[in-house]
């Protein structure tokens, strides 16, 4: 195995015995020295591939390692237990036939068999545990799971969180985590996050098993150590011993992931629980320029909770990082678009060299739009787009309908949009009533259905339109106030959060909110209901290739590099969040996130604008408005943080 191609730090990681930390900067080339560890234990150590396990978090980085590994070694890579640690906690469940449950796999050798809810199938599994039916309590689907998924990770069964409820709320949290759990065993079902729990109590309590998978892994490596969990933590812990051979990477400057249960102190404090480790940092960045490590540096200096270390390069100085001020989103829009133009009209780049990084997705729509009206083809990363959103699309349809009450297409979608009891059999009447009479299903609605309920709950939907409709056309005084308005009459709101689950970058009423914001530039139904339809028009018409600017949230960017980044929406409110700060500024939308208000949500958000600035390769722009939804929105701290001789009023720096 040729290891010309690592430097110095990188070569003592992968010589290095025991148990070892490394700590790999953005850029440094961790991916290089997990797969030439392997290589080398393989080739030099004469280590059996099926003695070693490596863990990661995605099963695209799991074949991705597996495949440069396999470059390095050849065929005996295809032995190595490689994979997620679902992955891995799955095939130990399975194999001691740990679980009692039913499901589509093979049987055991003792006959027992389990079957794992996947998201969507939990979301309603949990809606009977909370309905009529189960525990009948008025909580939201999305967030019960949230919370129970957060417990589990950090170890807590029904039985502990139930002892550490502390709040009523709290409480009937706990009572639906035990009913679930009593149902799922009931069933023979586990989610997701049993895997992890359970894998856990069993190599706990069971010496047996526990010394079989130690003798089993004798080197075990972990990519991304940053963003593991407290029960990730402790597996790899009670794997580890006696051998004591492991080996893990990451960067604590990159750890983003807090609201679903990442510990970045399992890295940080990995001292305390491995005294003997030995630590080897990989400070050399070979993505960025010169500015732009010193930039990101500079900023996560600020970071109280972090280690030691100063990432340089040897990359040229390059460009310096240009700061723009905005109006308000629109404008700021046009201005990144105005840049791209000019980066791909004579200095050398590619769309697809190009990415913009925004801290939510609602903030996509301007981007979305300017690339449209200037034909910039583009893909938005991780995420559908704006106008493709479901509740969306619901809005739009009432839209629609309210303008021209014969849209039968706009009826069919909303017309049981939040649930009105008027299903498949209902509009198989109504659609039969519109042909017989030649009439659109909104008049058809006045008719005679067959069960009493169905001629009640059309007759509410039909007010319910006629209502919305005066409204629009004699009282509101914007295309906002009326979207508002459909909103609260028919509790839309509370309907398109039931089954949403925490998520730090995307947020349903977020969205909801930046299409009201739109519709403040429209006086008429027919203005903005051209608009969409234009922009869908020309979105047919640019050509879609792989040449295009990504679009995507800082979350999804972890991981990617990009010749030329462009960070937009660096508004206080906006990047940190609200929930991030200590107290919530004036007018600004709440965006989704665990972070609460105290240093950890702050010390995360800058990290996820480190993660952003180090996607960059040569160039860097970075900007914000000073308005947005309609309200004022000021420079974010982390602009002055790493920039501190821009002042408010600089447009380009």
């Amino acid at each position: 195995m040729d290891m010309n191609n690592l430097n110095e730090k990188q070569k003592e990681a992968v010589l290095a015995k025991g148990i070892v930390r490394v700590i790999a900067g953005a850029g440094s080339g961790k991916t290089r020295v997990l797969t030439h560890r392997i290589a080398y234990l393989i080739s030099h150590c004469s280590v059996n591939p099926r003695n070693i396990l490596a863990v990661t978090f995605t099963r695209k980085a799991a074949g991705e390692m597996k495949e440069r590994a396999r470059k390095l070694v050849g065929k005996k890579a295809e032995q190595l237990n490689c994979g997620t640690f679902h992955s891995i906690c799955f095939r130990i469940l399975r194999e001691t036939s740990s679980l009692r449950a039913r499901g589509s796999y093979e049987p055991e050798a003792n006959g027992n068999r389990f079957s794992i809810l996947d998201d969507q199938k939990r979301r309603t599994y949990l809606k009977k545990v909370l309905g009529p039916e189960g525990i009948n309590l008025d909580l939201k689907p999305g967030r019960v799971g949230s919370i129970i998924s957060l417990a589990k990770n950090r170890l807590m069964d029904a039985e502990v969180f139930s002892s550490n409820a502390d709040t009523p709320f709290m409480q009937k949290v706990a009572d639906a985590f035990t009913l679930y759990e009593q149902w799922k065993e009931r069933d023979r079902l586990i989610d997701y996050d049993d895997l992890l729990l359970r894998c856990w109590k069993l190599l706990k309590t069971d010496p047996k098993v526990r010394k079989r998978y130690q003798q089993r892994f004798v080197h075990i490596l972990v990519d991304e150590f940053q963003d593991t969990n407290l029960a990730q933590f402790e597996i790899i812990r009670l794997l580890t011993a006696p051998q004591n051979n492991l080996f893990v990477v990451g960067d604590d400057w990159q750890s983003v992931y807090g609201w679903r249960g990442a510990v970045p102190e399992n890295i940080i404090e990995f001292h305390k629980v491995y005294p003997t480790a030995s630590t080897i940092k990989l400070e050399q960045n070979y993505r960025s320029t010169k500015t732009i490590v010193e930039r990101s540096n500079k900023l996560i200096s600020f970071n109280k909770v972090r280690t030691d270390k100063v990432l340089w390069t040897q990359n040229s100085k390059g460009h310096a990082v240009k700061i723009l001020r905005a109006d308000h989103p629109e404008h700021e829009a046009s201005l990144i678009i105005k840049e791209i133009k000019a980066l791909t009209n004579g200095k050398g780049l590619s769309y697809k060299d190009i990415a913009v990084l925004y801290r939510i997705n609602a903030q996509s729509r301007a981007l979305e739009d300017e690339c449209i009206r200037q034909k910039i083809p583009y893909m938005i990363v991780g995420s559908l787009g704006f106008y493709d959103r479901r509740e969306i699309k619901d809005m739009i349809a009432y839209l629609r309908l309210l303008h021209d009450l014969d849209d039968d297409e706009a009826l069919l979608r909303i017309i049981n949009v939040p649930p009105r009891y008027l299903g498949k059999a209902f509009v198989k009447e109504l659609e039969t009533q519109a042909a017989r009479h030649k009439q659109s299903l909104f008049v058809s609605l006045g008719g005679y259905f067959s069960r009493p309920y169905m001629n009640k709950q059309a007759a509410r939907f039909q007010e319910l339109i006629l209502e919305l409709r005066h409204y629009y056309q004699r009282k509101c005084n914007s295309l906002s106030d009326l979207l508002k308005r459909i909103r609260e009459k028919t509790g839309y709101d509370t309907y398109i959060c039931q089954d949403e689950e925490i998520k730090p970058d995307d947020s349903r009423v977020q969205n909801l909110n930046e299409l009201e914001a739109a519709l403040s530039r429209f006086e008429r139904i027919e203005d903005f209901l051209f608009y969409v339809d234009q922009l869908r028009a020309s979105q047919r018409d640019i050509k879609k290739d792989h040449n295009q600017v990504s679009l995507m949230t800082l979350h999804k960017s972890k991981g990617l590099e990009f010749k030329a980044v462009f960070l937009a929406g660096c508004a206080q409110g906006l990047l940190p969040h609200h929930k991030a700060l200590p107290a919530r500024p004036a007018g600004l939308p709440a965006v989704a996130s665990q972070a609460g208000g105290d240093d950890g949500g702050i010390e995360e958000e800058r990290r996820l604008c480190y993660v952003g600035m180090t996607r960059a390769m040569d160039r860097l722009c970075i900007s914000y408005p000073r308005t947005y939804q309609g309200k004022p929105a000021g420079i974010s701290q982390f602009i002055r943080e790493a920039f501190p001789e821009v002042k408010a009023g600089t447009r380009d720096d």
